[in-house]
């Protein structure tokens, strides 16, 4: 991932020497790759979207044992699952023969396998109490009161937007650099609302339009090519 403008107030803003920022890949991301990107003067991230508050905090202990440069700590904000006990049953029993077959028994219920940020109080408090220099959102943004905590704590907040609408909600509710992410990125795009209409932007596309509407610094990435960036 790598900024569309290298300007000193991003730089001096997020506390790095380069226009790089490792990708924070939830479930991929460790607290020695962040290190190490930090260290070397970068913006390390860790993806703590699947992880407990408890687990968000080790990992944050774990980065600041190995580096006392910028981390970037992203959370996923997604809109929680509303409970359906018709579907859940249909699925059980639509999978009771795939667990029959293992000598298995269907769970007694569905639960989600991680809370969205939106609602999960141990991550909010443990990550306040951390104080990152860097917070991004994905998938959404949090309940205001939150997302003003964390930027009156000094934190800055990342978002990232698959739209123009997404980008203008974010800069309205506090939100100081926009990530753009391209419909490149496939079916795990960051997009608010899934069942919205979506106008399929490309990165560019979307890094053009962004740039001439918002006055924000922006960072453009393409999940499809994160791995290809390389600093030059």
């Amino acid at each position: 991932m790598t900024f569309s403008c290298a300007s000193a107030r991003v730089l001096d803003l997020l506390g790095i020497d380069w226009p790089i920022v490792q990708a924070p890949m939830a479930g991929t991301s460790t607290p020695e790759m962040a290190a190490a990107v930090s260290n070397a003067g970068g913006l390390g991230s860790i993806g703590v979207g699947a992880m407990t508050g408890k687990a968000a905090g080790e990992a944050i202990a774990a980065f600041r044992a190995r580096s006392r440069r910028s981390l970037n700590v992203n959370v996923f904000c997604h809109r929680p699952a509303e409970p359906d006990a018709t579907r859940e049953a249909a699925w059980r029993e639509r999978l009771r023969p795939a667990f029959e077959a293992v000598s298995a028994a269907p769970p007694a219920c569905l639960r989600e396998i991680y809370q969205s940020f939106v609602v999960d109080e141990d991550s909010f408090t443990t990550i306040f109490g951390a104080r990152p220099e860097v917070v991004s959102f994905h998938f959404g943004l949090p309940p205001s009161p939150r997302l003003r905590a964390l930027r009156e704590a000094g934190i800055v907040l990342l978002a990232t937007a698959t739209s123009l609408a997404e980008a203008e909600a974010s800069v309205a509710a506090g939100v100081q650099i926009i990530v753009a992410q391209g419909f490149e990125a496939g079916g795990h795009r960051g997009v608010f609302d899934p069942d919205a209409p979506d106008d399929e932007l490309g990165t560019v596309a979307l890094t053009r339009l962004l740039v001439r509407r918002l006055d924000v610094p922006d960072d453009a990435a393409s999940r499809a090519s994160i791995r290809a960036e390389t600093p030059s």
